[in-house]
């Protein structure tokens, strides 16, 4: 089963960021639908129930608190030159680490490898071509986001079911934190 850890997030910030995908430069892209907008804590990929029930006994022994959050500005992945990745931080992206450097520590006790590079986004958009690169990125860096707050209350163990339409994710357990 392919699963990641994720903080869902609040349908205001999803429908805010919806808004936001509408303003993106034109492209050859996939934007991410409405209800599958998350921030990804650890991908796992293909793992097996066991590795599932490991994951979940680790979990449990989470002691982080809520946070109150806002999204940050608009960002590519891997770079400026090369964009494949459109996103959005999320900040505060210290304390954002720190709650992932947690679950890495919990995890690597279970022989999960740790996050090589963690930064605290929202994937808004994957780029497959753009016809005028320049045009593209000065667009891109005159959208304005604004700080829009929530809460951080739970993290979620989500499982991914690639289709044809894109991908399907299932809460398969929630974490709620202090």
């Amino acid at each position: 089963m392919r699963c990641f850890l994720a903080i869902r997030l609040p349908e205001d910030v999803r429908k805010k960021l919806v808004e936001i995908q509408k303003q993106l430069p034109e492209g050859k892209m996939k934007l991410v639908e409405e209800e599958n907008l998350h921030l990804t804590l650890k991908f796992f990929g293909e793992i097996s129930d066991f590795q599932i029930n490991k994951i979940k006994r680790a979990l449990e022994q989470v002691k982080m608190r809520k946070l109150e959050a806002r999204l940050g500005k608009l960002g590519v992945f891997p770079s400026i030159n090369f964009v494949r990745v459109i996103w959005i931080g999320v900040e505060p992206a210290e304390e954002i680490k720190k709650m992932q450097e947690e679950i890495d520590s919990l995890l690597e006790k279970e022989k999960f490898r740790r996050e090589k590079k963690f930064e605290s986004h929202i994937t808004l958009a994957r780029v497959k071509s753009v016809k005028d690169k320049k045009e593209f990125i000065k667009k891109l860096k005159e959208i304005i986001v604004e700080p829009i707050k929530f809460s951080i209350e739970k993290f979620s163990l989500e499982k991914s079911t690639l289709t044809s339409k894109g991908p399907i994710y299932e809460t398969i357990k929630e974490f709620e934190l202090s």
